[in-house]
């Protein structure tokens, strides 16, 4: 057996769970959407509360694109993914046990740092790792697997609620982080 075999295998995982963190990033960007009603009652506050709430993710993950790409440059793209999928799981799980609104908001703030690695975290890992010839193509993929997650967020999402509360779904999602 040749070292290529295996030297493959660990890009594609590489590749795959770069995918998944940008994944789930996504399911936390849109979650809140379909969570709404549940939010307003157990943090007893307003629609413009809940939508500031929602911002925040893109507020934190927009100003951290350029120190991700830097980051991406300097601990490279493994240890990028690693320690944001871990402030993923932080803050999803500071999120799902937060009594009040403002640690919600703390958990949603970690979340989205976490979550702002990933894209350019798989970008670095395709361009390391993989030919440039199909570059285009495992970023579509990258992208795919995102806006899979996005739908994944809305019906979904809405579904297994019906059977457990937001609090234990986003708990699970930590995990999974």
């Amino acid at each position: 057996m040749t070292g290529a075999a295996p030297a493959a295998a660990r890009r594609l995982t590489g590749f795959a769970l770069g995918a998944a963190a940008y994944l789930i990033g996504l399911f936390h960007r849109a979650a809140p959407a379909t969570i709404a009603g549940d939010l307003a009652q157990s943090f007893e506050t307003s629609a413009a509360a809940l939508g500031i709430l929602a911002a925040t993710y893109y507020w934190v993950y927009t100003a951290m694109q350029i120190p991700s790409g830097i980051l991406a440059d300097t601990l490279g793209p493994r240890r990028l993914l690693a320690g944001g999928g871990l402030i993923v799981a932080l803050g999803a799980a500071l999120f799902a046990v937060a009594p009040s609104f403002g640690v919600a908001a703390s958990g949603r703030v970690l979340v989205a740092l976490g979550s702002s690695v990933a894209f350019v975290a798989c970008l670095k890992l395709i361009a390391s790792w993989y030919d440039a010839r199909i570059f285009a193509t495992l970023t579509g993929v990258v992208v795919l697997v995102g806006n899979l997650s996005s739908a994944a967020a809305g019906g979904p999402f809405a579904w297994l609620l019906q059977s457990f509360g937001w609090r234990e779904v986003v708990l699970a999602l930590a995990v999974a982080s």
